[in-house]
């Protein structure tokens, strides 16, 4: 079974995604944080920057967009892959920021399943009318949840989603009125699965895997199952992947030179030294629960207000905390 690596809006970038690959592996495939469409059909610096596979050399990369325009989708699966070569892309229906919901994309796409049974019948037909003769174009596959409102919306989208030609579903079990709280809705993602493995159609689970014994559970339940997408677990734990394949649990040695690593990169590529301690401290907080028995040295490292001074502090709270 395949590990994905989840694409987390201003955390994975390509610089944390070629890092986690030098220091672990055991991913995959790596996805983008989304690109959203616009009727310029452009790119902006950040998503070029993501998208770009010189900054993603010896990884498997896969971009993901969102959108609620089927035109603007067939043109940017084209345009991926004819400027850049990418053999996949991933549509974005399972965001549920509230920004990107007020524009009827990422889990908005969800709420009038009408609206996305006519972007899906719509978004067919534009791949059609856009493929010249003898034109490849990438496979899709569609991260989703498995509802708007409730969970009870589950079948409704796999009718919808079974209708049209998909080559892999990502279900995270939870609708988008739930965030990312409470529990997963298993009994739904159950029905899911077993709709789109009998049609032939990938299924990859997605949510609240942290550990090993979470991702073994998962698997033992679904044996069919292509993959696993993990976010919030590789931040936490970047040696996941490896250890779930076999591979060592990260020491606390091992964890600082990354994270050392990752604070020379965004400091390399940052001018800002605000901003820099932002984007490392953004990161601790979810790599936070990895560690205990140090809340002092935590505290310190959150108060650093230089690069180095957090640097001395996040070598002292690493090598003086009790790691997993």
């Amino acid at each position: 079974m395949e590990i994905y690596f989840a694409p987390m809006e201003g955390m994975t970038p390509s610089l944390l995604r070629n890092l986690h690959n030098e220091f672990f592996g055991g991913c995959d495939k790596y996805f983008t944080p989304f690109i959203s469409t616009n009727e310029n059909y452009l790119l902006n610096h950040k998503e070029l920057r993501d998208v770009d596979p010189e900054n993603n050399k010896n990884l498997t990369l896969v971009p993901q967009i969102i959108s609620n325009s089927a035109h603007q989708s067939a043109e940017y699966l084209y345009m991926i892959h004819e400027k850049y070569g990418y053999k996949e892309v991933n549509i974005n229906m399972g965001c549920p920021s509230g920004c990107v919901v007020s524009k009827a994309k990422g889990s908005g796409m969800l709420r009038d399943p009408d609206f996305l049974e006519d972007y899906m019948t719509d978004l067919e037909k534009e791949i059609k009318e856009i493929r010249p003769e003898g034109t490849f174009l990438p496979d899709i596959s569609i991260k989703t949840r498995i509802g708007y409102y409730s969970e009870n919306e589950h079948k409704r989208l796999t009718e919808i989603f079974l209708a049209h030609p998909v080559k892999q579903i990502i279900i995270h079990p939870r609708s988008r009125t739930q965030m990312y709280q409470g529990k997963v809705c298993m009994d739904e993602f159950r029905y899911m699965y077993e709709a789109f493995t009998d049609a032939g159609i990938g299924v990859v689970y997605n949510g609240d895997i942290l550990t090993k014994e979470d991702y073994m559970r998962i698997a033992e339940e679904f044996p069919k199952l292509e993959g696993v997408m993990i976010g919030r677990g590789l931040l936490r734990d970047p040696s996941l992947a490896r250890y779930i394949k076999g591979g060592k649990q990260a020491d606390n040695e091992e964890y600082l030179k990354y994270m050392e690593a990752v604070l020379d990169g965004y400091s390399e590529k940052i001018p800002s030294e605000k901003n820099v301690l932002a984007k490392i401290k953004d990161l601790w907080n979810f790599a936070k629960p990895a560690f205990s028995e140090n809340e002092k040295g935590y505290k310190d490292m959150c108060k650093a207000d230089s690069v180095e001074s957090f640097r001395v502090c996040m070598r002292q709270y690493v090598r003086n905390s009790r790691l997993f």
